[in-house]
């Protein structure tokens, strides 16, 4: 391992130029962008690389508005991070050997999908299952981020896709590739083999999309009786049943990303180099399962040390591509870095794209990204920066920066330590109980996205240009019983220092299925169960008493279960200690089936998915990306890489990352070790303790075909997925569209809060894709109106108001409604003359197309001297 020390850079030298060159001149555009820049915005910049954000979690103690909520945290410190190996040989092609030039093109494209949820025949937020998030309005929006490269070297080309979007699903997949195949330009170019789409796993966007959660348990009722069972479902966990709406705004909004990628590429032949920096971000993830971590051995985990002497317990590695054109013209950025984006909380009924997709969004604002559509839909190839902070293996890290903290007072054990709205570095609502939580943690979730933009634009233009050639494999596997074989795999399986016990008997996947720590959920979204409860007490490392005395009770449960509808939530006491106690040996019973008889020490909770896994690794250059559909964790993650790695570093592949969540989900993936302790991430690994070490086999089989310069292996097919019905029309009572309801104040200041709102038709009948159903608007010399703000943009926030009933929702139509607009004005917002404007449509018929109409509020002055920064 190779020690380095990461100090804070001034300032990277390419946007130390900029800086140096423009000094503190701001450039501002429309909301829809005003062309797109070569270089960021100086000002802004400036303003997100000196954020008091980044200093959340740097020091010991935690103060929120006076109040001291923790003095024992602890800081991260350098330690040592997977670099580029020295040792790598050179690639099989000649012709590709020394190569640094490589033609690309990126793409964005509005995914975003309907909101209201399970009473208007829509999907719930897909994520935390409880309590119940029916999405009410928007944060941010989402979209898909497409990146297209080819090696003028070998012809071949490969994209990249990353998805504000919970997981990727199987079907979607499909579809995605048979839209590919029937297109008259894209077909032939691109197939399952060179596309690979990843989901950044935002836990507030819209489910229905081909995974399901939990159960349909009204599935098999007669159709009388299915929608109320589904109702009293819905009261007490989220409903992920399929909705096509939703379905579609995801499959096509990727493939005009994709659309839009090839575009680009195409109109520019001219190849560049494409640079990858790794790098270190630091205080921005923490592991939410540090007792199932230490399970892994001792010898292991030596390699992971800080300059201060404690564990690494997550990755802290940023891997970054830059994608510059040789006149200088900026494509994107695509990024890695491991963490949950779950910073808004399991509260949250806004849709946002959480902490990646606010970085996402605030490097695009810096380079002034255009959203518009395609003008006669066709897209016009221009340059349009994009910037993707996809997922890796964040299966065990979390941006919960204090979860783990004591108080103040030095208390660590149930009912103690840092209170949950706290966890992430602020103090914004987290209980039901608290006005405003319904619109979850933005100031957290700036928080951790603002520490990911600073690192993106530390490393922008940064690193080595990639050398080498493009590749690609592809191929499914069959986990339902899956033999590990592979003697290079099982002579490194064992870390020095593991029990024996651990590791012996026949190495194979089992029938696929979740363990009752599944339903207990992770710290940074507990459930009413206790986590670590297991069939067989053979974890490495004493685990129990600390999980029951310690950690602030988080492993407990909640005690209590949520029942929450129409924001009138109940608390329903339940010892979560005592009822897992209780059922952990009827379920444990299951394992004498002999098909889950190697789940070992797993609680069968209930069965899971049976679709074939897909492994996907492309090589560009000397980097390679390995796509599985799981969430890793952190020393699995570690394990895997060197898997790969150690394939293809004899043909120059110097670097590994892994996109999770890639092609399909199938939950997660823990080691041997972190598997025997039952935590979250354990009971979540499908296919049993050896799951690790099959992907490890069929990864580097996968692997050693690209290193001999063979087609990928056989594997089994693909399964063939039904799209499900057609998500019903939810029709409005009548009533007058567009009239202010609550109109703003003649005059505001920077910082102030503006809510206006007025009478909606149901949003969910039109998604505004590549549009918006709030602009703000700033009138100009001329008297016209300039948008300076959408719903895409984290300031501000459209809600949508309406009451439900189990009757409105037989009968498919929803009550009377409001949009309500919430602004929260930039600091560094000019003074002037404001108004804000609603964008919406109505449908009192079924049989009659839907009705656009519009709504304005009264013109409002925003007084005061602006800000530097927002």
């Amino acid at each position: 391992m190779i020690r380095i020390t990461v100090a804070r850079r001034l300032v990277p030298p390419l946007l130390g130029l900029l800086l140096a060159a423009c000094g503190r001149s701001s450039v501002t555009g429309t909301a829809n962008g005003a062309g797109a820049a070569k270089t960021p915005d100086p000002q802004a910049a400036e303003c997100i690389l000196d954020s008091p954000a980044l200093q959340v979690g740097t020091t010991k103690t935690l103060t929120i508005a006076g109040t001291i909520y923790t003095n024992s945290h602890q800081p991260d410190a350098p330690s040592a991070i997977e670099l580029p190996i020295a040792s790598a040989g050179q690639p099989l092609e000649a012709a590709c050997r020394g190569n640094q030039q490589f033609r690309f093109g990126s793409g964005l494209y509005d995914t975003t999908g309907p909101i209201g949820g399970n009473p208007t025949g829509h999907g719930d937020m897909f994520g935390m299952v409880v309590p119940p998030q029916v999405p009410k309005g928007i944060d941010t929006r989402l979209y898909a981020r497409a990146f297209d490269i080819e090696s003028p070297c070998n012809g071949k080309r490969v994209v990249f896709v990353s998805i504000d979007l919970g997981a990727m699903s199987a079907i979607v997949h499909q579809e995605v590739l048979k839209a590919l195949a029937a297109d008259d330009t894209l077909g032939g170019l691109y197939n399952a083999d060179n596309v690979m789409i990843s989901a950044t796993h935002t836990h507030t966007a819209p489910g229905g999309f081909g995974v399901p959660e939990l159960p349909d348990l009204s599935s098999t009722l007669p159709e009388a009786v299915n929608d109320p069972v589904e109702w009293v479902e819905s009261l007490i966990f989220s409903d992920a049943a399929f909705d096509s709406d939703n379905f579609h705004a995801i499959v096509g909004g990727i493939v005009e990303a994709i659309r839009r990628a090839h575009a680009n590429l195409e109109a520019h032949p001219q190849p560049a180099r494409i640079r990858l920096s790794v790098s270190e971000l630091l205080n921005a993830n923490v592991n939410r399962s540090p007792p199932a971590y230490a399970q892994d051995a001792l010898s292991e985990r030596a390699q992971y040390i800080d300059d201060d002497g404690h564990e690494v317990n997550v990755d802290k590695r940023f891997v970054q591509l830059t994608l510059v054109r040789d006149d200088g013209s900026a494509v994107g950025v695509l990024n890695w870095f491991a963490v949950h984006p779950t910073s808004m909380g399991n509260h949250d009924l806004l849709i946002s794209s959480d902490n990646k997709g606010w970085a996402s969004l605030g490097f695009e604002k810096l380079m002034h990204t255009q959203y518009a559509a395609d003008s006669g839909g066709t897209p016009s190839g221009a340059d349009n920066f994009v910037a993707a902070f996809a997922q890796t293996d964040e299966g065990d890290t979390i941006p919960d920066l204090f979860v783990f903290d004591a108080d103040a007072e030095g208390g660590n054990g149930p009912g103690q330590g840092v209170p949950y709205f706290a966890r992430g570095g602020t103090d914004e609502p987290y209980e039901f109980e608290q006005p405003g939580y319904q619109y979850g943690q933005p100031q957290a979730t700036a928080i951790n996205g603002s520490k990911q933009l600073a690192q993106a634009l530390r490393e922008f233009g940064q690193g080595a240009a990639l050398s080498g050639p493009i590749d690609y494999r592809f191929f499914y596997a069959d986990f339902s019983d899956d033999a590990v074989t592979d003697p290079v795999v099982l002579a490194g399986l064992q870390a020095p220092g593991s029990p024996d016990a651990l590791y012996a008997g026949d190495k194979t996947t089992c029938k696929t299925a979740l363990g009752f720590g599944f339903a207990v959920g992770g710290v940074n979204g507990p459930g009413p169960g206790a986590a670590g409860f297991t069939c067989v007490n053979d974890a490495p490392s004493e685990y129990k008493t600390d999980i029951r005395s310690g950690y602030n009770g988080l492993f407990n449960g909640t005690g209590y279960l949520t029942v929450e509808q129409n924001d009138m939530p109940v608390k329903v006491p339940l010892s979560g200690v005592a009822v897992t106690a209780a059922v952990t040996p009827v379920l444990c019973l299951q394992t004498l089936e002999p098909s889950y008889g190697c789940q070992n020490e797993k609680p069968i909770f209930l069965a899971s998915e049976t679709d074939p896994v897909p492994f996907q690794i492309f090589r560009i250059g000397n980097l390679a990306v390995l796509g599985v559909p799981f969430e890793v964790t952190t020393m699995a993650g570690r394990r895997l890489r060197k898997t790969v790695l150690d394939a293809l570093a004899p043909v120059g592949v110097d670097t590994v990352v892994i996109a999770g969540l890639s092609n399909d989900y199938l939950h997660y993936m823990a080691t041997r070790e972190e598997y025997s302790a039952q935590m979250y991430e354990g009971a979540s690994t499908y296919a049993g303790p050896w799951q690790l070490a099959a992907t490890q086999q069929e990864a580097r089989k996968l692997a050693l075909t690209i290193a001999a310069g063979e087609p990928a292996p056989q594997g089994v097919a693909a399964a063939d997925l039904a799209i499900g019905a057609d998500a019903p029309v939810s029709i409005d009572p009548p009533a007058n569209f567009g009239s202010v309801v609550s109109d703003a104040q003649p005059a505001y200041t920077q910082g102030d809060l503006v809510d206006v709102s007025f009478v909606a038709g149901y949003p969910g009948n039109d998604l505004k894709t590549m549009a918006s159903y709030l602009y703000v608007e700033r009138q100009n010399a001329d008297g016209g109106w300039d948008v300076v703000a959408t719903d895409r943009d984290p300031q501000l926030r459209f809600v949508w108001n309406s009451s439900s009933n189990l009757i409105d929702t037989e009968l498919n139509r929803v009550s009377t409604s409001t949009a309500e607009a919430l602004w929260t004005i930039p600091r560094n917002t000019p003074a002037g003359t404001y108004r804000i404007r609603h964008e919406g449509v109505s449908r009192t018929s079924s049989s009659a197309p839907a009705q656009p109409y519009e709504a304005i509020s009264r013109s409002f002055a925003v007084d005061g001297v602006p800000g530097v920064c927002p």
